[in-house]
Formats: structure tokens, sequence, C-alpha cells
């Protein structure tokens, strides 16, 4: 018996010293909707901390009339807390875009945390194959077009993506590609790369899904003359 508790008081020194001796790495897992592993990445403890803040700060803004009147014109409100767009712009404004804060936020698959997301992803870091990983795992549809607007508009290449996911066949990458444009076309007027003619020349019968096709509606009324 004696043996036996020498045996694990040891056993307990080693496991307290080797754990206030060795740096503790923690990781964060991207998972597809199959619940399946598609990205692992180390994360520090300033970055973890900074995470557990900017999500208290958004339960805190929750609103539970928001999220009535939403659900009266039959919106689907499961995983959302009825913050304002206008209340997360401000609390993203308050931190500086950060990668890792911003792919732990966009993996939680919630609402609100998606959107400041949007609003902390260093644009230009990104690669062109995360992109299309990210926008894959949206919320929903409002969360691709505050994508489009927020990260895809603002790319150097962006007429090269926004003709990728235009032919492709995902609801959400095409909702992106969209919404791009008419961002673009807001922001840089006379120098955007899109046309009214490369908005004409899209054919708005090979959008399947009818968020798509609305989306497509709202980017072409504001043709120019």
């Amino acid at each position: 018996m004696l043996q036996n508790i020498m045996s694990e008081s040891t056993i307990l020194f080693f496991y307290n010293y080797f754990c206030s001796h060795i740096k503790m790495q923690i990781f964060s897992f991207i998972l597809n909707k199959q619940d399946e592993v598609i990205e692992v990445f180390p994360i520090d403890k300033k970055v973890e901390q900074l995470f557990k803040e900017v999500s208290r700060r958004i339960f805190r803004l929750q609103n539970g009339r928001s999220l009535d009147s939403m659900e009266r014109i039959g919106a689907d409100t499961r995983g959302q807390i009825g913050a304002s767009y206008l209340s997360l712009k401000n609390l993203a404004g308050q931190y500086q875009p950060d990668l890792r804060l911003a792919q732990l936020l966009w993996g939680t698959k919630k609402r609100e945390e998606q959107i400041v997301a949007c609003f902390l992803f260093p644009v230009q870091e990104l690669i062109t194959e995360k992109i299309t990983q990210l926008l894959q795992h949206c919320y929903n549809f409002e969360i691709a077009e505050y994508f489009g607007t927020l990260v895809l508009s603002k790319r150097e290449n962006v007429k090269q993506m926004v003709n990728e996911y235009l032919n492709s066949d995902h609801p959400y990458l095409q909702v992106a590609a969209l919404t791009a444009i008419g961002r673009s076309r807001i922001d840089r007027k006379l120098n955007s790369p899109f046309t009214d003619s490369y908005i004409l020349n899209i054919d708005r019968n090979k959008f399947t899904d009818t968020n798509v096709q609305k989306v497509y509606d709202r980017v072409s009324i504001c043709l120019r003359e």
C-alpha cells in the first residue's frame, strides 16, 4: 500500500514538474459541415484571451426585441443573439485585424461572431484557397454578403476571384461575388473593374438559388446610365 502511495506521489510530482516547465500549446480546429477536421492551427495565450474577451462583449450586445422582430418575419434566429450590424462594427473597430482571432470567431459558426470576424480578417494576408474555404462555412447568406462586402471586394485580385465564384455552383460563393461587385462599384466608382456590360453579361438563369437571384437583382438594378 505504501509503495502504491509513493508511486502515485512520484508520478504526480513528475506530472506537476513537467507541466510547470513545459510551455503548453493550444490548438484550434476548423471543421467542415460533417464535423471533420479540415485545418489545425496553434493559438497563443494572448489570442485565446482576446477571443474570450470579444465573445463576452458580443454576448452583452444581445437584443431580444431584434430577435422577436426577425422571428415575426419568419427568419431563422437559431444561434443568434440579435446584435445589430452597427453595434458589431463598432465592437470590431476597437481591435486590430488579426488572422488567428478572426479564424477563432469564424469557427464558432455563429452569426455575430462571424460578422465581427469579417472586420478582423487581414484582407491581403488571406490566400485565395483560404477565402474559398471560409465562405463555404458561412452561418447563412447574410454572412456571405458581409464577407463579399468587407473582405472579397477589397482584394487586389477581386475580379479574378469574382469570375471564379460566379462560375461555381456554391450559393455562398456566388452571393459573396455579387456583393463584392456592388461594393467595388460604390468604392471605386469609374475605376471599378466591374462595368455595366460585365454585369449585363452575367447569366441570371445559372443561379438556381433564389437568394442568389435576389442579390443579383439588387446589383443589376443599380447599373449606371
